[in-house]
């Protein structure tokens, strides 16, 4: 029985064209290399498309940046190295007494100004961190109680991001259509919304900075510092320490409800001004101060009545008017 087995043979492919079956099947080799071919070209038609679109996109992009936004991005670029070099220059040293001679406060209102105040927790130790530790300024009167109204330098940096040289750069290296259009839609949208106030901040003559020292300008001195922009030369520097109060004041109206006298020793106001009427010390105006205590509200109403009135208690052809009414 054994005898009628047949021999066992391993499947073989069928390399001589044979039209037997095989295990393995043929494969259509011109079919797939043709595909292979086609795919590859198409491809690199893409490709090469993309780039040639990248390449217009960036051209149209730098051209309209370098024709209607460089002249401001020069002079934007030049104010805010100036600013940041003063900034972290002043940040490093204490301020020393000094004044230019020809400088006049009253005149620095008639042009152009920016300001910039830091307190002592901001790190400022290079140029490169004025910036990011100016974005966090609150309001103050000191430039207000000056006489001037200069722009805020935090407003100018946050602004004006787009006409940074790095901003411009990474621009130019953007390797996609996608990030150029994002670009370029970023362009237009900040050229129409930033624009008009840079191209008005960069005209700025001079530039005011004020240091705190300490945790506020109450109880810690300030070192205030101004230069001027074009020749980025100092004008002014000084260490003063506020010590000035608001005096309260009202008028009665006929009619109304007087209200409580308000206290303003403690606001901000007060030492502000304190602080700007020892820089105009230092420009040879003297500053305003209280040599006497203000005095009772009721005996200054019954001395202004007595003088009203005379001394025989009524006016020439006049009715007589109570002191007591005046209470």
């Amino acid at each position: 029985m054994s005898d009628d087995i047949p021999e066992l043979k391993p499947a073989r492919p069928d390399a001589g064209g044979s039209e037997t079956k095989t295990y393995m099947p043929r494969l259509p080799w011109r079919w797939i290399g043709g595909l292979g071919l086609f795919l590859a070209l198409s491809i690199g038609t893409c490709h090469i498309r993309d780039r040639q679109e990248t390449d217009a996109l960036r051209s149209t992009v730098m051209k309209a940046y370098n024709e209607q936004l460089l002249p401001v991005a020069e002079r934007y670029q030049d104010v805010a190295q100036k600013i940041r070099a003063n900034t972290a220059g002043a940040a490093s040293r204490p301020a020393e007494t000094y004044i230019d001679p020809r400088l006049k406060l009253d005149a620095l209102g008639q042009g152009k100004g920016l300001y910039l105040r830091l307190p002592s927790t901001a790190v400022v130790k290079t140029p490169e961190q004025v910036s990011s530790a100016s974005l966090d300024m609150p309001p103050d009167a000191i430039a207000r109680c000056l006489g001037l109204a200069p722009l805020p330098v935090p407003e100018l940096f946050a602004r004006g991001g787009f006409l940074e040289k790095e901003w411009i750069e990474r621009a130019n290296d953007a390797d996609s259509v996608l990030k150029l259009r994002v670009v370029a839609e970023e362009l237009k949208q900040r050229s129409k919304r930033d624009l008009p106030f840079l191209a008005d901040a960069v005209k700025a003559e001079w530039f005011f900075l004020v240091l705190e020292r300490g945790d506020n300008r109450r109880d810690a001195p300030v070192d205030a510092f101004l230069w001027d922009l074009k020749s980025n030369k100092l004008l002014l520097s000084s260490h003063a320490k506020a010590k000035g109060t608001l005096v309260s004041a009202r008028i009665a109206v006929s009619g109304s409800k007087p209200g409580n006298y308000a206290s303003g020793a403690q606001t901000g106001a007060a030492q502000d001004c304190s602080i700007a009427s020892q820089l105009r010390a230092l420009a040879g105006e003297a500053p305003a101060t209280f040599a006497s205590p203000a005095p009772e509200p009721q005996k200054a109403l019954q001395e202004y009545a007595r003088s009203l009135l005379g001394d025989g208690g009524a006016s020439d052809g006049g009715s007589a008017v109570d002191a007591g009414s005046l209470k």
